[in-house]
């Protein structure tokens, strides 16, 4: 079985965002990034703001991922899917 699709949205000088990526990097797991940037009060309309907002409509904040079909909000999730070892599940 394939492993899924990772998408992570990324803010360049978001350090969760990094932590998240690099947790990918350290295992080898490959992931499509996507630079998102922040104007005004919502983020810059090119192609990858408007990425992000078709797959999470008015979320205000990164990182955000999707692995396969689910989405996860932010490192806190991410994180705590990490600790109980229910990452792996979305992995495999």
């Amino acid at each position: 079985m394939a492993m899924p699709r990772i998408e992570i949205f990324y803010a360049h000088l978001c350090g969760a965002c990094h932590d998240a990526m690099d947790y990918f990097t350290a295992r080898g797991i490959p992931f499509e990034s996507y630079e998102v940037k922040w104007q005004g009060d919502d983020w810059l309309d090119d192609d990858n703001g408007q990425r992000f907002k078709e797959h999470f409509g008015t979320a205000d904040f990164v990182p955000q991922l999707m692995i396969g079909d689910r989405h996860i909000k932010g490192w806190r999730e991410l994180s705590a899917l990490i600790e109980s070892g229910e990452i792996e599940s979305l992995l495999a």
